[in-house]
């Protein structure tokens, strides 16, 4: 075998080899193409978690863009306050991903500025939630919300905004509100309020025109009606005319002063001392005299009678025509 057929074989062999070599390796990825990813100064972002999608502009394939977006470049700051990131962070966390230097152009600035976007909380918002839960264990017409004030408000995250008031809170006699009230967003508890303000009840009641006396049997013309707070006050103040007329009361009461039940007594029908007719019967009998009453007579009520004819004390029960029955 000459020399030229001995090298001819060879070629043949190495080609064979390099043949079965190459198709023994695995295909390499192609390289995606460029990829630019260009970050602001200034940027506004929205969830608690700062990621590169919110503060830069990506160009790339789709499948890269997608992970590119969500590299997180850690926690966004407090709603409505600012954060800085240095572009040396930022630039780690992009190049942290492995991607070829070749494949990628990163334009970041020195220092980026990044803002969480907020949402204010209407004080009068508060106040009408307030007055909804207070309707929950006080009828509507029962108070009136004054002196409003909210302490603590400050700037929230975006989402669904909602308030949780105190359920213990139950209101006091004097009419003071002093209540806390949760703040959520989209399920999350965010801040805790302090509420104050206080409780009224504006109705009419009677108050005395003029100076009353202690027993002096009252008329329209000596009580009038002026609105006063009620809220947490006694329940037996009196709120019109006819409830006082005829009564007699039982202290004396200063011009403008509110009255109350415990103040008056049912004028009696018989006074002390007045002439009755005694009545008395018994089976088909009846027999009727005059008396002189030994006290104070109520209808509905005994009372101490002396028997002008006989001079003899009896006892009967005032009728509402002012006679006496005698009850034997």
């Amino acid at each position: 075998m000459n020399t030229s057929t001995i090298y001819k074989k060879f070629l043949m062999a190495v080609s064979c080899l390099a043949c079965m070599f190459a198709f023994s390796l695995p295909v390499l990825a192609t390289p995606p193409g460029k990829i630019i990813i260009e970050v602001a100064r200034t940027a506004e972002v929205i969830s608690p978690v700062i990621y590169l999608g919110e503060i830069a502009k990506i160009t790339a394939p789709d499948f890269f863009k997608e992970e590119l977006t969500r590299i997180d470049l850690g926690k966004s700051p407090g709603a409505g306050r600012m954060k800085q990131l240095s572009g040396e962070r930022v630039t780690a966390a992009i190049t942290a991903m492995g991607l070829n230097d070749n494949d990628i152009n990163i334009q970041v600035p020195k220092r980026v500025f990044v803002k969480r976007a907020g949402q204010d909380l209407d004080p009068s918002y508060v106040e009408k939630e307030l007055e909804q839960f207070l309707s929950g264990f006080l009828p509507k017409d029962k108070f009136k919300l004054t002196a409003f004030s909210v302490r603590g408000i400050e700037p929230y995250p975006k989402g669904n905004l909602s308030l949780v008031f105190d359920k213990r809170y139950t209101p006091s006699d004097n009419g003071r509100l002093s209540v806390h009230a949760e703040v959520w967003v989209d399920g999350v508890k965010q801040d805790r309020l302090t509420v104050t303000g206080r409780l009224s009840q504006m109705k009419p009641v009677v108050v005395a025109a003029t100076r009353l006396e202690r027993g002096q049997t009252i008329t329209p013309a000596d009580v009038t009606l002026r609105d006063m707070d009620l809220f947490g006050q006694q329940p037996d103040v009196m709120t019109s005319v006819e409830q006082v007329n005829g009564m007699v009361t039982t202290r004396t009461i200063d011009k403008g002063e509110c009255v109350t039940r415990g103040e008056f007594k049912q004028a009696p029908s018989i006074e002390k001392g007045a002439v009755v007719k005694l009545v008395a019967q018994k089976n088909r009998l009846s027999i009727v005299t005059l008396g002189i009453s030994k006290e104070d007579g109520y209808p509905g009520q005994p009372v101490t009678v002396q028997n002008l004819t006989s001079g003899k004390v009896v006892r009967g029960i005032v009728r509402a025509d002012g006679t006496v029955e005698v009850v034997f």
